[in-house]
């Protein structure tokens, strides 16, 4: 009977441990696939930097204005791949927040955020000088195309250079933070204590913004919710194993 006991208390510490992330090498972390989608969409950014470059500096004059509609059209694909980049992140950072990681989901909020504004941003006042040349040239819009260093086909190739370098900084920035976010293997925010002050709601914290606070309660009550889940299957798979083990056979 005592080596029943013994081996129900090593099981159920065994069982226990990976829930309350109590192990230290954290088994239970699931690393953020997010690297190989922000370097594909700079990658995609660079190309068509490149591209711009070269067809301004490659193309002959009487094929300038083809260049630059060419280029025109790459800006439109350009961006519904960033629609796409940015909901393919938001998923996988709404998983990460539900694993528990709240803290991280919100360091990294404009790092998900501005490539879907500054793409869009730039499309604007791309369309917008296209309105104001169209109407202020008029007819006389092809001629102007074949211009060397006024031609459009040079401000387009000059704004995706300008929106690569600004894609290459919060980029490398992002993956920077990923690597050593998957490297470290980080305990879920409520194991590693960063509630703990928060316990009390955060209504202690002076010059606190009061909707950060009670996102951080909505975030901490979710993941709290679904740990005691957890905790209520494993116990009761381990009262089951228990009744198998202790009751006689009839």
């Amino acid at each position: 009977l005592l080596s029943v006991k013994e081996i129900n208390s090593q099981r159920e510490t065994m069982d226990l441990e990976p829930v309350l992330g109590e192990d230290n090498g954290n088994d239970n972390f699931r690393p953020l696939k997010t690297i190989p989608v922000f370097s594909f969409h700079l990658l995609v950014s660079a190309l068509i930097s490149i591209v711009g470059v070269g067809m301004a500096v490659v193309f002959p004059e009487n094929q300038r204005c083809e260049a630059y509609f060419l280029m025109l059209y790459l800006r439109v694909i350009f961006w519904v791949i960033t629609l796409l980049f940015d909901h393919v992140i938001k998923y996988h950072h709404d998983k990460l927040r539900m694993n528990g990681f709240h803290d991280f989901h919100r360091a990294t909020g404009v790092h998900k955020s501005v490539p879907l504004y500054l793409v869009s941003l730039w499309n604007t006042a791309i369309m917008a000088i296209q309105t104001l040349m169209q109407h202020y040239y008029g007819d006389n819009f092809g001629m102007h195309c074949i211009q060397s260093f006024f031609s459009p086909i040079v401000y387009v190739s000059t704004f995706s250079a300008v929106e690569f370098g600004i894609l290459t900084v919060i980029h490398g920035t992002y993956i920077a933070r990923v690597m050593r976010f998957n490297r470290a293997r980080p305990l879920p925010d409520a194991m590693r204590g960063s509630f703990e002050g928060g316990s009390s709601v955060g209504l202690t914290q002076r010059n606190a913004d009061v909707a950060e606070l009670l996102e951080k309660q909505a975030d901490l009550i979710s993941f709290l919710q679904d740990h005691n889940l957890r905790l209520n299957q494993r116990l009761m798979q381990m009262n089951s194993e228990v009744r198998t083990i202790t009751l006689p056979p009839s």
